[in-house]
């Protein structure tokens, strides 16, 4: 994937989005403060925009600032540090064989931005087995990721206050994780 289809595939997330606003929206309603859907949206549509850049790297980067300017709550800087800490690792072209150094940045910046760990109920429950696995998850494994998230108990931001009533929902960021890794992972399988 050269960088000109990294950006069709990033601007390409407005429509997924779009048409998962609502779910966001209600996923974060049950627990959180239910402006997840929006702020996404928000985001995207911003990246739709916004987003520049003539190398991979650099339209990982345009990518993160643009997101961490435009989303709010917690999802904006941590997908925002994540981007800007990909395009540090990115090589010219994205590869199947290449592709994991970025996986495993994303997974560093969202473990060292949100001080998690894994099994807390966070998008770094979908990021985190995403950047492990021996090979590119499909769509599916992607979703299976976010759908594991229902049984676990949030200790890790607005959901933690939920304790065991967040239990039986799947995490709204993990869920918007599955998109975003989805849309770069896809570029390249």
């Amino acid at each position: 994937m050269n960088a000109h289809e990294l950006k069709e595939r990033l601007t390409g997330l407005l429509k997924t989005f779009e048409e998962n606003e609502t779910l966001l929206t209600n996923l974060d309603r049950e627990i959180g403060d239910g402006d997840h859907g929006v702020n996404m949206l928000r985001g995207f549509k911003a990246v739709n925009d916004k987003l520049t850049g003539e190398t991979i790297a650099d339209v990982l980067k345009s990518c993160g600032m643009t997101l961490m300017s435009a989303v709010g709550g917690a999802s904006g800087p941590l997908y925002g540090f994540s981007f800007v800490k990909m395009s540090q690792v990115a090589e010219d072209e994205l590869t199947a064989g290449n592709i994991h150094a970025l996986l495993d940045a994303f997974k560093e910046a969202v473990s060292a931005r949100g001080k998690v760990t894994g099994g807390e109920k966070t998008m770094y429950d979908v990021i985190s087995p995403a950047a492990d696995a021996d090979h590119l998850l499909s769509s599916e494994e992607l979703q299976q990721l976010a759908e594991e998230t229902k049984d676990m108990m949030a200790t890790k931001g607005r959901a933690a206050y939920f304790k065991e009533k967040s239990q039986g929902t799947i995490d709204p960021g993990a869920q918007s994780a599955v998109y975003i890794l989805d849309a770069l992972i896809g570029g390249v399988r």
